[in-house]
Parts: structure tokens; sequence; C-alpha cells
């Protein structure tokens, strides 16, 4: 049946260039994301992915299992993804509780209307999704019709012998031979072992927009495909195949929503709904502005400063100080509105116009610091008006600030100390606890903020928990030969009182010279850890790379987090050298030094910012412990997504969502966290 099938999608592959009339169909067809955390067909992948910058994330339940995967595309070649699989009918510490995980990535190089892709499956994973392909996808209008072949478990049920000399058979997964605690990378299994082909099609109807059928050929063998832990009484029978296909209708709504229903084997279903997000898709804009006069001074440039203090702290922008002389605007301004500096530009740039033309003020040029705790940054200057379109400036020009700031004419009166406070909702989850895959919080969060002088400040974050279900949360530390500086966590999250300490922490900030910086700061840092350092941060305005060092003596927190210690105490430090390719966006970011558990080594972080100002990355560690010492996954190592808080609300300040997706919590490899490292906070204000 196999065979019969797959020649049949070949011949109709090939007559798709023949010269017979095809009947044209209006719509063409974007790829969704199939239930194995890619973009194809119900099992099989494609050699398809989604647009550049687009995150999805798929929920998926079948016959055989649960699953949940996210899944990036951070180049128009590459695409990446995490997943976990819960199988139904095996056994861990109690029927369909073992929970697996694994990394996929997918190299696409795109033709006319021919697609080639290779990719690899369950890259540091157990083994029960492992494969490896090669895979070809013809577009066609209305229909698009995919090739290829793999080894691993595409060729469990129709299995070829590999032509390919010293690639015959292939090696036992680590993980099932007990050679190792999982999470480790195999390379001398890729490839290797009999091969299978596949195939499949994906046609569109015409009168229903966004409506898909998906029919593919089913080269495995589900006995141990999709599987996991201690198989039941129930596993044989579950995974019978009947037959060597799988069909199922796809359908994608309100333009990223997706949702395929599909006959699996013969005798199963599996359903799965997925959601994308475009982070590339939307780049900053700064919204019309209503400008009002507030000043009452009958001095015409005093009551043009007035106003535009007034004007600017409106949206978050907080004149420092100004000068204008023979048309020559200077501003000094604290940008708590904007993540890109030139909308901070481009804001105050409308403002100090509209107000010049109200205050009768000539303005010819304008020049405009951006000031980060109390550090002048950086300066953008323009033209006024541009000579083709009198009502935006002229060509932007970035250059290093020069420290003048304090000579101005015009001086914002600032009283300190200055208080600051908000209360928001605190969601707090944790996942992939194999007894509860999910749990989860709602807290009331107290964020407040004293500052001393520009420079020199407190923040603070107190919460009041609402309601959660972290009780449920099994303590199983697995790490006997390290000090618990992560491990502990559910232990953190069920001794809390009610009321309770986030972090504490109090900064003074320092400018040495020209592009050097320095921080000292102390407290409660995060939940775990409470102590003192210093940060330093050189950062060549004109460069694309910099450099940091941070040195901290840190001392854990106890259980209830308030203001108490436990015993444990370390050093932690580390080197970090930066560096950022403006064209691609690609940023790459190196440190080396001793992590919490004073183990040593080094992290590596790579990650592509588009013009939104959205971020998407993935990183790993690598220490001197052993992969014994360390335990299950062997490293750490993830990815993670930041994205501008204006993406999820226009009206937003400034400021990211992090979103970071690790496998395990693990002990080895563990950093420090702070609040505003200094290597983040002034890495914008700079010309690269």
């Amino acid at each position: 049946m196999g065979k019969r099938y797959l020649c049949i999608l070949a011949l109709f592959c090939q007559s798709i260039y023949s010269d017979y009339y095809i009947r044209p169909i209006s719509q063409p067809i974007a790829g969704s994301y199939n239930s194995t955390a890619l973009t194809g067909l119900i099992h099989l992948p494609t050699a398809d992915l989604q647009p550049v910058g687009t995150v999805g994330v798929t929920l998926g339940n079948s016959s055989l299992n649960k699953y949940a995967s996210i899944i990036a595309s951070p180049f128009d070649w590459l695409e990446a993804s995490f997943y976990y699989h819960r199988p139904r009918d095996s056994t861990y510490i109690k029927r369909g509780n073992y929970l697996d995980k694994g990394f996929n990535i997918k190299l696409v190089k795109k033709f006319s209307d021919i697609s080639l892709a290779i990719g690899v499956d369950d890259i540091a994973g157990t083994g029960y999704f492992s494969k490896e392909y090669l895979v070809g996808t013809v577009h066609r209008e209305g229909f698009n019709v995919t090739l290829g072949l793999g080894t691993g478990k595409f060729s469990g049920d129709h299995p070829y012998k590999n032509p390919l000399p010293g690639l015959e058979n292939r090696p036992t997964p680590l993980f099932q031979s007990g050679k190792s605690v999982g999470s480790e990378v195999d390379f001398n299994a890729f490839f290797k072992g009999p091969i299978g082909l596949f195939g499949g099609i994906e046609y569109a109807f015409k009168d229903i927009q966004g409506l898909t059928l998906k029919l593919e050929s089913n080269p495995f063998n589900y006995q141990d495909y999709m599987a996991g832990g201690r198989p039941s009484y129930k596993s044989r029978p579950a995974r019978k195949k009947e037959k060597d296909f799988n069909i199922g209708i796809s359908y994608r709504f309100l333009n990223h929503y997706n949702m395929t229903l599909s006959q699996i084997k013969g005798n199963g279903y599996d359903l799965v709904f997925s959601r994308s997000f475009n982070l590339e898709a939307k780049p900053s804009k700064t919204r019309a502005i209503d400008v009002k006069t507030y000043s009452q001074a009958k001095d015409n440039k005093l009551a043009f400063y007035q106003d535009l203090l007034r004007n600017l702290e409106q949206e978050q922008l907080y004149l420092q100080s100004a000068n204008l002389s023979n048309g020559d605007l200077k501003l000094a301004v604290v940008n708590n509105k904007y993540n890109n500096p030139q909308d901070l530009f481009t804001h105050s740039h409308k403002v100090a116009m509209s107000l010049s033309e109200l205050r009768d003020v000539k303005v010819s040029h304008i020049e405009i610091t951006q000031v980060v705790s109390g550090l002048a940054t950086g300066t953008l200057a323009a033209v006024a008006r541009h000579p083709l379109n009198q009502s935006k400036p002229g060509k932007l020009a970035i250059s290093p600030a020069q420290d003048d700031t304090q000579t101005h004419e015009f001086q914002t009166i600032l009283k300190f100390p200055e208080f600051y406070s908000s209360f928001k909702p605190q969601f707090i989850y944790r996942y992939a606890d194999p007894t509860r895959f999910f749990a989860g919080g709602v807290d009331v969060m107290l964020d407040s903020e004293i500052k001393f002088s520009p420079s020199f400040y407190a923040t603070a974050s107190a919460s009041y928990q609402l309601v959660n279900s972290f009780e449920r949360l099994r303590y199983y530390p697995d790490s006997p030969y390290l000090p618990h500086v992560r491990t502990d966590v559910v232990k953190y999250l069920n001794n809390r009182p009610d009321l309770y300490l986030n972090a504490f922490q109090v900064d003074k900030v320092t400018k040495l010279k020209k592009d050097h910086y320095l921080k000292v700061t102390a407290g409660m840092f995060e939940m775990m850890f409470g102590g003192f350092g210093a940060e330093y941060y050189w950062k060549p305005f004109d460069q694309n790379y910099s450099f940091g060092l941070n040195l901290y003596r840190v001392k854990q927190r106890d259980f209830k987090q308030q203001l108490g210690f436990g015993d444990y105490e370390a050093v932690t430090g580390h080197f970090n050298f930066m560096y950022f390719h403006q064209k691609s966006g690609i940023s790459l970011d190196l440190s080396a030094g001793q992590y919490l558990a004073e183990d040593r080594g080094y992290t590596f972080d790579i990650a592509r910012q588009f013009r939104s100002g959205a971020k998407m990355g993935a990183y790993f560690t690598r220490t001197n412990i052993s992969k014994r010492v360390y335990g299950e996954g062997s490293f750490d190592k993830g990815f993670y997504f930041k994205v501008p808080l204006t993406f999820f609300d226009a009206e937003a300040p400034r400021g990211h969502s992090n979103f970071m997706i690790q496998p395990l919590t693990r002990d080895g490899g563990a950093k420090l966290k702070t609040h505003n490292p200094l290597i983040y906070s002034l890495h914008g204000g700079s010309k690269v």
C-alpha cells in the first residue's frame, strides 16, 4: 500500500509540469503547523515554513498522546521548535504521567515554486521522535505536493537499505541504551540506518477560504514512535496501525489561528490547535500628538520651555534641560515611553515644532540627548524641517552625548527624593513537572521606586498571593551533588506567606569616562538570592561590540521570602562580550565565569532582533561539572522571546515582556538574576 501510494504521488508531482490545463484555484495555501512541532501536514514535515519573525504555539490531543510546542522562524531559511509530549498508554509514577521533550530544527531553501529542506527532529531528546530527513514541496495554485526520504523513525514500517557507505547501521539512542541521562546530542546517529520514503498532498477548497484537505503517507511504526515510559497492557492494541496513510481537514481562521482534525493510522484521531504571532509585523509608531499651551509666562522663550516640559511629561517623556540659541534647540530627555530612541526624537520634534509656531519661536535645528539613570547616553540631531516635507525633520544624525546638558539655559527643578509606585496583577507559573504539567497563580504586585538622585535609586517589588495551585507540585530536585541554587523553587513557592518580598535593590550608577560605566548594587536581587556587587560596562558609541564585567557576593534567601537568609553563600561573576550585526539583526553574547553553584564555564547566546524591537534567541551553558553531577539534561539550555509591551497595547510604556523556555530546572550553570543589568539598560544608548 505504501509503495503504491508514493508512486501515485510521484506521478502526480510530475504531471504538475505537463501542458494539460489545470483549473486555477483562487487561494494559495499558507503552511500550517503539524502535530510534531513543525510546519507540515499531519505527522509529516513539508519544505515550508512560516513568515520571518513568526512564533507559533500548538496544543494537541490525539488517541496516542497529548502535546504542546512552541515554534519559531527567526529567518526565511530556519525553523526551530521545542515540544512536550505525553503518551496516553504508558506509565511513569502512574499511568499517563510520562513526559518527554525535545528540539527540532529545519533548514529551508526556497525557489520560485519549489522548496527544499533538511531537518533533524528530537535533537538532544530521548529518541522516541528521532528522525532526519530531506524533503521537497512543490507549490501550485490550489495544492502543494510533498515528497521526501528520511532515517530514524521514518523507516519504522517500510525500511530500505541506506545506499551511502558507512551509514547503513543506526546506533541505539543514547537515552534508551542507558549511556545518557537525556538531553544530549548524539551526532553519531544523524542520517544513519535504513531509510524510509514519505509524501503527501494538501489541497485548498476553492469555495471556503482557509479550508484545506491533508493526505499523507504513514511510514511510522507507532509501537515505538510517539511512545515513552513503560508500556501498559493497552499499548500494543492502541498503537496497532490499520492504514498506511493519514487524512485530515485543516481550517485557518482570523489570520493567525489554525485547527486540524485528522484520522491517523486508520483507527485513531489527532486534533491540533495553533496560534501564530508575527514579531516583525508591528514596527513602533508615534501616534498623533495634541499639543497644548500651559505656561502663563510673558517671555516667549520661557513659555516655550515650560510648555515643552508639560507636553512631554504627558507621554512619559521627562524634560531635564533645554537650550534655544539662534534657532538651535537642544533638549535632554528621560525616555520612559519608547524602546527606540528614534521614536523619542520623532515625538519630541513634533511637540517642539508645534509649540514653536504657537509661541512664535524660531527653531531651525533640533538636538535631543537621551538620559538614562541620570547619564547622557547619546544624542540625535537633525534639521528641523526637511526641504521637501516641512512637517518632517531632515536626515537624522546620531552621535555621542557631549555631557553639556548642565550648561543649558533651562533646567528642570528636580525635588528629591522622588517616589513612584504602581499596582498590577502578577501571573506566576511553573511547567513541565511530570505529575502536573502546569501550575500557576495570580498575585497582586506593588512595584515602587525611590530616587535619591538621577543616578541613585532603590526599587522594590512586593506581592500578595490571591490564588494558586502550587501545592500539587512535586518536590524532586534530582541534584544530590550540587547546592540547590535553583531546584528548591517548589519550596519557595509553597513556603512563602501571603505577603512576600519579590525583590529589593539599591543602585548607584556612575559614568567613569566616555563610554565607560559602573554600577554598585545591593539588596534582595531575586526570589532565591540577595547580596551585593558591582557591574562594569564598556560600550564604544560607534562600534557594534561591547564588554561587561560583574561580580557579586550573595547568600541564599530563606523560603519565606522576607528579609531572612539561609546558610548557603557564594561568589559569582561573569565577563561578557557582546556583538551586534546591524544589517541582519543578529546579536551574539558570550559570557564566562563562576555560576551560583560555584561551577565555572561559559554561556553562549545567539538572537535575532527585529525592527519592531522584538527579539528571539537561544542559549546554552557548559561548565566544569560532569553530566552525572548535572543530572538529567546534561547541560543548561533554552530559548526565549523578548516582546515590546506595545506589541500588546499601543499605549504601553517603554519595556519588554520576557518569555523563557527551559526544558529543565537544574542547579548547574545557574546565573544570578538582577533588576535592570547595566549591560542591557545602557546598550540602546549608542549608535550601533
